[in-house]
């Protein structure tokens, strides 16, 4: 990924000059007709000039200017601040801290110009403290201003000129890289002559050849990138104009919407940026971010509120926000971690709407607005002194943690306050207020007109509403008005089963998982690997990092990240597991599918067997790793076969039973499955398609029975308690291994084996003369506790040994 130097760090680079598309060698991007060809030569003294091309393009761009009498003297040789100017002006560098030189005064035009290139990082002064600015610039140092400015890698090749041991060290390596790129050449005879002066000419073109070795630029009005499938940018995206559509487009490097987008819009749609995304244009009607993939976004539009909207399947890890900002995240979308930097000025306003995991104020005295949504962790810093938090009735805030003094304003909730400063303020008494350790058990908070002293156990509260704290005398009244309005609306038979919503269940990677539970408990977010029905394993899980955990309010919408879910190991493992437990530790669970949309179409999927219940028919999948579509030309029917026994692969037709393409699954349904016979199942190639024109390749799998029912006989039941050391006695509709293992025990046959080898559980074998018999498993030996009664290829059923 190129880099430049000091640049983007310190977020200066907008561009406000660049006016037209530079085309990287892709030919997924729409090429618009050439800009030279179609504009006039504005200089008197540069017709027929070999340099015409990029001198009339980057004079129309803004960033070259002629002297008087409409000429350009395009053999002169440029000086080193006269080659600052341009390339600060071409890279927008924007203003930084002051630097001090012998020869550069205040008042000089190229001051600025000259702080502004040493800040960067491309550009320096001499050791006598000079920076010589009217010296001429030698092909040698513009060498290594451009290999600075752009951070090109070092090259294996060493380009050898007759004149090279009159290079001088500080340039060597510059000058073999940018030579290596094909920035700046040598001449016809061999030489580079390092010490010769850049003329005018030579600037414009090195200009030229930089930018282009930069990355792609769109400035333009127009939709860019493919209709279907995915483009991939090795470099970078500059977007400096409005009205632009990039779409499907995978970026290796960095993502810049620049100045000159002014108040307009940008439309992001399947995009994926791997490096940074820096925006310093766009207004308030928006930057629209649909279906795309951001690691990080730095905003700092100096001049007015830029407003981004997440759409879609957006997940974004972090904004950082360092000017005034609108942000709009529509549910669906995932933003981690907002961080309004102290860069914010004073007074500045940041607006946000929707679901945030976490948001870290760093500025000194700015007005946050939340009209509508929630975010689950706001962190006021100790140095935000003066923050308001104005909060609209629809807004929610599960923990808000004020290190500084603040003031929290308007009817939205607060779950849980913890107070950390002097002079903190509510309008809207929260729900929980505490004094967190930063501050004495006798912290002063005024909640509406009251001033209340917290305490060590602060005070809590069930409504909204201002008014005193706990320790106040409240009326038996207003009490009862408080519980009444705020008792989680549970079912009434809370001991039982219940039932958590989820929105979407098929997410990218980097989506949230949004949530809500109808009662209070713990959230558990975990690979399929992983017993759910186990809170050891869990727990385990948590320990290890390789399972999320929150707690959960009844009717609270939450949401779990996955961000890092590229750690699971990807293609194998998108299939998880979203669990809610209540405090009786009843449980619900939910199949998420978390898929990485640019990852490559797996040639051997996962084969899923859905064991039936009772008297239904067991269903069957491929399982992609890729959202798919039925590819053009197929049916349903036509692709999918099956063999029955040792027969041979024949069509599953309608006949047989129903085929569906769903997400990422193809989902093989049959009308019926005959007993003790196995079953294969193929799915032939080019049956689906990714949304980047991915076919599948030919993948069949070995023999799977039909479900092996279990009927109980003693006890009786689906989920049953037994007493330790009687027997289980059921029957089995075909011959299998029946294990009895604890619940939380997962594994292959062999495995299962080695447990019981250890006195684990314990295991039958049902023969073909003991099918539908009556057999019995022995629970002797075996400790209390939960179990599961497994036949394999067959049913599972729960149970309790019980003293």
């Amino acid at each position: 990924m190129k880099k430049w130097v000091n640049v983007f760090t310190a977020g200066i680079l907008a561009t406000s000059v660049w006016a037209s598309p530079i085309f990287a060698a892709d030919s997924s991007h729409q090429v618009t007709k050439g800009e030279s060809s179609a504009v006039s030569q504005p200089y008197g003294d540069m017709a027929n000039h070999w340099a015409t091309d990029n001198v009339t393009k980057w004079s129309h761009r803004g960033v070259v200017s002629g002297v008087e009498n409409a000429r350009f003297e395009p053999n002169r040789p440029i000086t080193r601040s006269e080659w600052a100017a341009l390339l600060n002006r071409a890279f927008q560098i924007q203003p930084g801290q002051a630097a001090s030189f012998t020869d550069v005064n205040k008042d000089d035009w190229f001051a600025p110009t000259v702080t502004d290139a040493v800040y960067a990082g491309y550009m320096k002064g001499f050791e006598d403290g000079s920076f010589r600015p009217t010296q001429v610039l030698s092909r040698e140092e513009a060498a290594v201003t451009v290999n600075q400015l752009l951070q090109i890698p070092s090259s294996d090749t060493i380009k050898t000129f007759k004149d090279s041991t009159s290079l001088h060290n500080w340039s060597q390596k510059a000058v073999n890289s940018v030579v290596a790129a094909g920035i700046i050449e040598g001449y016809q005879n061999g030489t580079f002559q390092p010490q010769k002066s850049l003329t005018r000419a030579e600037a414009v073109t090195i200009l030229d050849r930089a930018v282009n070795h930069f990355g792609a630029w769109y400035g333009e009005s127009g939709t860019y990138g493919p209709s279907t499938g995915l483009a991939k940018q090795a470099g970078n995206v500059v977007i400096n104009t409005t009205g632009v559509t990039l779409q499907n487009t995978e970026i290796a490097g960095d993502l810049i919407i620049g100045k000159a987008v002014g108040n307009g819009d940008v439309f992001l749609k399947n995009v994926k940026v791997h490096g940074q995304t820096y925006v310093y244009g766009g207004g308030e009607h928006s930057v629209h971010l649909n279906n795309s993939v951001l690691v990080s976004i730095i905003v700092n539009k100096v001049d007015g509120t830029v407003r981004l909207v997440a759409e879609g399947a957006t997940s974004i890890s972090e904004i950082k926000i360092k000017t005034g900002a609108a942000l709009d995240v529509s549910q669906g979308a995932s933003v981690d971690r907002v961080t309004l930097t102290n860069e914010l000025p004073a007074k500045s306003n940041v607006s946000l709407t929707g679901y945030f995991h976490t948001v870290n104020v760093e500025a000194f005295a700015i007005n946050v607005n939340i009209p509508n949504g929630q975010i689950d962790t706001l962190n006021v810093a100790d140095k935000a002194t003066g923050t308001t938090i104005d909060t609209a009735k629809e807004s929610s805030i599960l923990s808000l943690v004020l290190n500084a003094a603040a003031k929290v304003i308007g009817l939205g909730s607060v779950d849980k306050a913890v107070v950390n400063a002097e002079n903190v303020s509510f309008q809207t008494k929260p729900k929980s207020v505490l004094n967190g350790d930063k501050v004495s058990s006798d912290v002063k908070v005024t909640i509406g007109s009251s001033t209340n002293v917290l305490g060590s156990q602060g005070t809590t509260s069930s409504g909204g509403g201002g008014g005193s704290s706990s320790n106040s005398n409240e009326s038996d009244k207003s009490k009862d008005e408080d519980k009444k309005d705020n008792t989680p609306q549970t079912p009434e038979n809370n001991s039982g089963d219940f039932k958590i919503s989820v929105p979407k269940k098929v997410v990218a990677v980097g989506e949230a998982v949004y949530f809500t539970s109808p009662r209070d408990g713990v959230a558990y977010f975990s690979n399929h690997i992983i017993d759910i029905e186990s809170i050891t394993s869990l727990e385990l899980g948590v320990e290890s990092g390789e399972v999320q955990k929150i707690e959960v309010q009844a009717n609270k919408t939450v949401s779990f990240s996955t961000y890092a879910i590229n750690n699971y190991e990807y293609p194998s493992n998108f299939e998880f597991n979203l669990t809610v437990y209540d405090k009786s530790n009843n449980y619900d669970s939910e199949d998420i599918t978390v898929l990485d949309e640019n990852q490559a179409i797996v040639g051997h999927p996962i084969f899923t067997h859905s064991l039936a219940t009772e008297d239904e028919v067991d269903q069957f999948s491929f399982d992609y790793n890729r959202l798919i579509n039925l590819n053009k030309g197929k049916t349903a029917n036509d692709i999918v076969q099956w063999a029955i026994g040792d027969g041979p692969f024949l069509p599953f037709t309608e006949k047989d039973g129903e085929v569906e393409v769903k997400d990422n699954l193809v989902i093989i349904s049959p009308k019926s499955l005959k007993d003790r016979v196995e079953y294969k199942f193929q799915i032939v190639a080019d049956a689906v398609i990714t949304k980047n024109g991915e076919t599948n390749k030919e993948f069949h799998i070995g023999g799977n029975r039909k479900t092996i029912r279990i009927t109980m006989i003693q006890p009786s039941g689906r989920s049953f308690q037994v007493k330790k050391g009687e027997g289980i006695t059921f029957s089995l509709s075909d011959n299998s291994t029946v294990y009895l293992l604890n619940s939380f025990v997962w594994g292959s046959n062999s495995g299962y084996d080695d447990l019981i080898a250890e006195n684990w559980g314990k295991k039958i074998e049902v023969k073909d003369d003991e099918v539908d018999k009556p057999v019995t498993i022995s629970t002797s030996d075996l400790p209390s506790g939960k179990y599961k009664l497994e036949v394999w290829e067959g049913e599972k059923l729960d149970l309790e040994i019980v003293e």
